[in-house]
């Protein structure tokens, strides 16, 4: 597996986070507002420590390369309703979402990487989790791959909250 190293997002990150979510491979995907203003109030709030999702910047050979972060399922009580509505899993959970917003950094296991290491390190700090979760959209192969590559199950395909998803489980 590649080897990346996280850190905690930091206000000095958020140009690039901005640039990121504007790369169309990433726009294409990401469900919440990417405009600039958007994503500089999301993530000043995670910085702030105003909202309970945390992000981490992923940084291979020492360069910034996406953003992954994690959030219990329930501290989103809309999303957690959709994500149970499978019957796939049970609470508590942790949920998982990533991008890689460099482009020249796509296709090259940084995703699979990270998203192994944010989600053991999730499931040893939080004990009395059952598992971490992560539903991409079906037709996001690359996405769904990495969750693959990174040892997650998928368990369920269908909608979620109205839109084609796989249910991807990395159990205790």
């Amino acid at each position: 597996m590649a080897d990346v190293t996280l850190r905690p997002l930091g206000t000095d990150d958020l140009d690039t986070v901005v640039a990121w979510f504007a790369e169309p491979h990433v726009a294409r995907w990401w469900e919440a507002p990417t405009e600039p203003a958007a994503v500089r109030r999301r993530y000043a709030d995670r910085i702030a420590g105003r909202e309970p999702t945390e992000a981490f910047i992923i940084e291979a050979a020492g360069r910034p390369v996406g953003l992954i972060q994690r959030y219990l399922i329930a501290d989103h009580p809309d999303w957690a309703d959709a994500l149970l509505a499978t019957g796939a899993f049970a609470v508590p959970a942790a949920g998982l979402d990533y991008l890689i917003g460099d482009p020249s950094a796509t296709g090259r296991g940084l995703a699979s990487a990270a998203i192994r290491q944010l989600a053991l390190r999730t499931l040893d700090r939080d004990p009395h989790l059952e598992a971490v979760v992560a539903a991409p959209f079906t037709d996001n192969i690359a996405s769904w791959r990495a969750l693959e590559r990174a040892g997650f199950t998928r368990t369920y395909t269908g909608p979620i909250a109205d839109v084609e998803s796989y249910l991807y489980l990395l159990r205790r």
